[in-house]
């Protein structure tokens, strides 16, 4: 049926609407077509899909960063060399001896690796001998050893011929590693073994034995103290000589450390005063054999069991002590034991046994 003329204008308007309509129907399906589906965001095990963490703008963050509360700052590693704990070596030009500062403080207690927080329980330290002789070896100990495994420097290190300081040293002090001198001294079986020659030697007059110990001191700076641990050798045959007192008279003098490698104290380092001397309870690789190594080690524990504390000596550096003591120190909290610098070592001190009577009220 034909609409009448005053209808036709309207007829005409709704038209115009279901085209356009339409027109902008087909144009949509035509792009979701070409677009393709949305990319399903995949449910594992029945969870709901992951959301996106939203994200702040990027004013906001530098004020989200700002208002976080300061982190308190902590001492890693070893204190660098400090020129107030140095003083020229006589007769040696461009050398510096270690000494004790104008306020009192000592390299002793400068130069002490962290212990950490306060040990509960048993301690031992491992003092490792020999850096500075094998590059390689030198840089598998610091990189890869705990931190508070401490490094005993040899003197003859070629490094330490030169002016600058040795890369090794600045990387061991950086890691956290406690370093000690390894002071040459004669051996019970000099002149078969020898610990080189500036060892010092109760065959020649003291004046020369005091230049051959400030040659000695003034190889390196940093660090806790010195001992007579080199080259798997111990130096009993000065450290029981009368002479030895030259050494015992300098270390207090300078503020530094006696390490006595000998698994009994020598008897001139057992009479130095309290606190400056330390000797070993067990030497770990006079065998460098890997089974032997850990038996030695599980002993240093028995030790440091019974009596509070306990010290080993290992040297020279050997890839397989290296491999042992690292594997050695992975677990060795899990037993209840912590591993500590040689400087935070207490006093060893009985520890009764459970069947002890004497020790029941």
């Amino acid at each position: 049926r034909t609409a009448r003329p005053e209808m036709r204008p309207a007829v005409r308007g709704l038209l115009g609407v279901w085209t356009a309509f339409l027109l902008l129907a087909g144009t949509g399906a035509l792009l979701l077509q070409w677009l393709g589906p949305p990319a399903a965001t995949p449910i594992r095990n029945g969870s709901s899909p992951a959301r996106r963490p939203v994200q702040a703008p990027a004013a906001i963050l530098p004020r989200l960063a700002t208002s976080q509360p300061p982190r308190p700052a902590v001492r890693t590693g070893i204190a660098a060399p400090d020129p107030d704990l140095l003083e020229p070596a006589p007769g040696l030009p461009g050398r510096m001896l270690p000494r004790i500062g104008a306020n009192g403080n000592k390299p002793s207690v400068a130069y002490a690796a962290l212990p950490g927080p306060p040990a509960r329980g048993p301690q031992v330290a491992v003092l490792l001998e020999g850096l500075g002789l094998s590059g390689a070896i030198s840089q598998d100990a610091i990189d890869t050893l705990p931190a508070a495994v401490s490094l005993g420097v040899s003197p003859y290190a070629a490094a330490l011929d030169r002016p600058t300081p040795d890369p090794l040293l600045e990387q061991a002090r950086r890691a956290g590693h406690e370093t000690w001198l390894c002071l040459p001294m004669q051996p019970a079986g000099s002149p078969l073994d020898e610990e080189g020659p500036q060892a010092l030697d109760p065959a020649v007059d003291l004046a020369e034995d005091r230049r051959r110990l400030d040659w000695a001191l003034s190889r390196l700076q940093g660090y806790v103290g010195v001992t007579n641990a080199l080259g798997g050798l111990r130096g009993d045959r000065f450290a029981n000589s009368l002479a030895f007192s030259i050494v015992t008279t300098a270390l207090a003098s300078r503020g530094l450390l006696y390490l006595d490698a000998g698994t009994a104290p020598h008897r001139t380092a057992a009479a130095m005063p309290a606190g400056l001397a330390r000797h070993a309870d067990l030497t770990l690789d006079d065998d460098p054999d890997a089974p032997d190594i850990e038996a030695r080690l599980a002993r240093l524990e028995q030790i440091a069991v019974t009596q509070g504390s306990a010290l080993g000596i290992a040297g020279p550096l050997r890839p397989v002590v290296i491999e042992r003591l690292r594997a050695w120190s992975r677990d060795l909290s899990s037993r209840g034991i912590t591993l500590v610098p040689v400087s935070a070592l207490p006093p060893p001190h009985p520890v009764p046994a459970p069947h002890d009577t004497a020790s029941v009220p």
